[in-house]
């Protein structure tokens, strides 16, 4: 079951920047934009070593 947490945490964040106009037309308002969905898919990894889905 945890190993659902990154991508439901990154599914809402990618809602919620769309819902907000987080993607702004500046460079760095898109870079940040594209360090967290790197950060997010870090701790997917990170989880996916932890708890492994053919284990839980």
């Amino acid at each position: 079951m945890l190993y659902w947490l990154p991508r439901i945490g990154m599914i809402l964040l990618v809602c919620a920047a769309l819902a907000f106009g987080a993607f702004s037309a500046s460079s760095d308002d898109v870079a940040r934009t594209l360090m967290v969905v790197l950060l997010g898919l870090g701790l997917f990894s990170v989880t996916l070593r932890i708890f492994p889905p053919e284990r839980y």
